[in-house]
């Protein structure tokens, strides 16, 4: 049995999920291949060794494109529907497991936003979520978890921040709304820390929802296969993103 820890102590962001996937292991190669299934030419993936203190870390853009340039404003390029959103995967070449767990944190994120926005769930503009880093983020997520087909992913809990963070809605609280809700939704244990920023965004919190089986552990059990680390865009100070796969033994 694989079992695959996250340990979020430092929060959560969907580039930082795909950087410790490939820092783990998963080849590049292998995540731009399947995500060319989606035929979404919009972007580009940069992909960088750094250090952070003493550890190697993977960090993963997404490079969005206009007709002349490469930028990476944050909330750029096409803001989509959940039903187009549904509708690209769904027609995409991509594996049945592949669509099915890309579709569960889509929907976590759409219910979410419906109720912060009070609109139907097919409705619902995405705005970070709906523009293409994060169905990248998202997506490319799904790709990495079917290729290290972990029978069961554990997490630990989750820290939010506190603050004030500007998004496509304007200036908003942190944590964001539709991070309390999808929180509240899932029943994610979280916790306040003492980083006056964001550390858990809305697509981060949506894919620990949609991908974990069990929150909170000390030490991972049986015998370590791969680690992998990765970071977001923010110096928050904190260690970074760190995730285990381990062979359990049937003596633990």
């Amino acid at each position: 049995m694989k079992k695959l820890y996250i340990n979020c102590g430092c929060g959560l962001s969907g580039d930082m999920m795909l950087g410790a996937f490939i820092n783990m292991g998963v080849p590049a190669d292998h995540l731009k291949e399947k995500l060319s299934r989606l035929r979404l030419d919009e972007f580009e993936l940069s992909i960088k060794e750094k250090m952070i203190g003493k550890q190697s870390v993977t960090d993963v853009d997404v490079i969005l494109k206009d007709e002349t340039n490469l930028h990476t404003a944050p909330y750029s390029g096409a803001y989509r529907n959940y039903r187009q959103i549904v509708d690209m995967i769904n027609t995409s070449a991509l594996s049945n497991n592949v669509k099915v767990l890309s579709r569960r944190i889509f929907d976590i994120k759409a219910k979410a936003e419906a109720k912060v926005h009070q609109v139907p769930v097919d409705k619902v503009q995405f705005h970070e979520a709906g523009a293409v880093d994060s169905i990248v983020d998202i997506v490319g997520t799904a790709i990495c978890c079917d290729y290290l087909d972990a029978d069961e992913v554990a997490a630990k809990h989750v820290p939010t921040g506190y603050g004030k963070v500007k998004c496509a809605c304007g200036t908003l609280p942190v944590p964001a709304p539709a991070v309390k809700q999808i929180l509240k939704d899932a029943e994610i244990p979280h916790y306040r820390s003492d980083i006056s920023q964001e550390v858990l965004t809305p697509t981060g919190a949506s894919i620990l929802a949609g991908i974990t089986d069990s929150f909170g552990w000390d030490d991972v059990r049986g015998n370590v296969l791969k680690r992998g680390y990765g970071c977001g865009k923010r110096d928050t100070g904190l260690p970074p993103l760190e995730l285990i796969l381990c062979e359990e033994r049937e003596d633990v």
